[in-house]
């Protein structure tokens, strides 16, 4: 049996990019109803055994958007989470699903507070990222390569 300690892997959020922000008003009509896609990517630094986490969401009405906004969330790995991570020395990385939706999960939330804080005090402030289900979108091991 597995030890839980076994399973942990060691990581810090070592930087917070926000790549792209925009409200489109010309865009948006208060009396349509709204909707949201999502999206999400995985990137490493071999170098500096990082891994990045881009999430990018765009609110749209007639499919056409009226917010976005894109961030970047960069984890610094421990060595030995590193090695667990790479196979062999080779420039490949295998991130078991349930920690890339864990560092997803930390991305998503960290650009909902992006979100907030850069819609304040306008009538966008209303627009909340709702609870994103990563189990629909990472559905097995992420192989970066």
């Amino acid at each position: 049996m597995t030890k839980e300690g076994e399973l942990a892997l060691g990581f810090k959020l070592a930087r917070i990019n926000t790549e792209e922000f925009a409200i489109i008003e010309e865009a948006f009509d208060k009396k349509e109803s709204s909707g949201l896609s999502t999206h999400v990517q995985f990137g490493y630094n071999f170098d500096k055994k990082a891994i990045a986490v881009n999430c990018k969401f765009q609110f749209k009405q007639k499919k056409k958007p009226f917010l976005i906004i894109a961030a970047q969330c960069i984890f610094e790995m421990e060595a030995k989470a590193w090695e667990n991570l790479t196979d062999n020395g080779q420039n490949k990385i295998t991130m078991p699903v349930g920690f890339a939706s864990h560092l997803a999960m930390i991305t998503v939330g960290t650009i909902r507070g992006i979100l907030h804080e850069k819609t304040q005090n306008t009538e966008f402030n209303r627009f909340i990222l709702p609870p994103v289900d990563l189990t629909r979108i990472i559905k097995e091991d992420i192989v970066l390569e």
